[in-house]
């Protein structure tokens, strides 16, 4: 049995590669009527195979295997309310499926081909997205259209912990090589309002920006990413370079803030960041070096200086 299923497995491979080679499966949606089909007899089982992929609706959770037999190896699983694409059915009771880059068999209860007004409402849908999307992409446009008579060379964008670090370099070092546009006890509002604006009036071509932000609303990761990521794209599209650095290490303190919750934040912000954006995790390397923190949130001197150093370092100033 394994041999067979190894051999059918191989000879669906070259199927599928001839089948899904150009398939770009948001182009295809179309009326049942037109498709056409093919009868693909395999070891076992037949296989008509669709002319372009249809959309189904998962019905049920179900594994989705290599071949269409109960005993065949788990490729992936589906959840119910979601969509597939399919390319086919057999006739053993299994629907043929694309599921992101791999492809598989489905049992006929767990999903269902969509009907013809659930696709039209789906094309209404793209297209009202995609008429959001050139209009933002035309604002962005004329964003980035306004250089600044003066770019910084280097910009950071926090909150308290932004100004304590300042403070520290000015201290100790007489100054400090970036603008610095933070406030205290700052929250995504304020970076909305107050800091983006700012920092937009003096970022241009050749400025490498770093944003740390976020210890004080920890469960707002997805408001920053949806302005962080406007604006990384018009200071892109201006010449600039944008940084995110992570939000760093806390320790007890009465403000509610736990390692727990700056990492649920740090990984879901990065995972949102557009690709224009480098992420800066100065979190571990503030763990690896060690910290002296004088508060719980805040750092001494020394941990603040090695936190400048490591920014420049990263961004390419040192």
């Amino acid at each position: 049995m394994k041999k067979r299923n190894k051999k059918t497995a191989k000879i669906l491979a070259v199927v599928l590669t001839a089948a899904l080679g150009v398939c770009v499966p948001e182009m295809t949606l179309q009326a049942v009527e037109t498709l056409t089909s093919v009868q693909i007899q395999m070891p076992g089982f037949v296989v008509e195979q669709f002319s372009a992929p249809r959309l189904m609706n998962v019905t049920k959770n179900a594994v989705v295997r290599t071949l269409p037999d109960h005993n065949a190896a788990k490729l992936t699983s589906v959840t119910a309310g979601n969509t597939v694409w399919g390319w086919g059915q057999t006739n053993t009771g299994w629907y043929f499926v694309q599921i992101g880059s791999q492809i598989g068999y489905v049992r006929y209860e767990a999903a269902a081909y969509a009907t013809q007004d659930q696709i039209a409402a789906i094309q209404a849908q793209a297209a009202a997205a995609a008429q959001v999307q050139a209009a933002q992409q035309a604002q962005i446009a004329a964003a980035a259209a306004n250089q600044p008579t003066v770019a910084a060379g280097i910009v950071f964008i926090g909150d308290s912990r932004m100004v304590t670090l300042k403070d520290a370099v000015e201290r100790n070092l007489g100054s400090c090589a970036a603008a610095v546009v933070a406030k205290n006890g700052s929250r995504h509002e304020w970076l909305h309002d107050t800091g983006i604006p700012q920092a937009d009036k003096i970022i241009g071509k050749g400025s490498r920006v770093v944003i740390n932000m976020g210890v004080n609303d920890l469960s707002d990761a997805d408001k920053y990413a949806k302005d962080v990521n406007y604006w990384a794209a018009v200071w892109s599209a201006r010449g600039a370079q944008i940084y995110y650095a992570s939000v760093n290490p806390v320790w007890a303190n009465s403000y509610g803030m736990t390692e727990e919750r700056v990492k649920l934040f740090n990984d879901r912000l990065k995972g949102q960041l557009i690709p224009q954006i480098i992420w800066l995790d100065s979190h571990d390397y503030l763990m690896s070096v060690g910290v002296h923190a004088s508060d719980g949130v805040h750092y001494k001197d020394d941990t603040n200086l090695v936190l400048y150093q490591y920014y420049l370092s990263m961004i390419g100033a040192i």
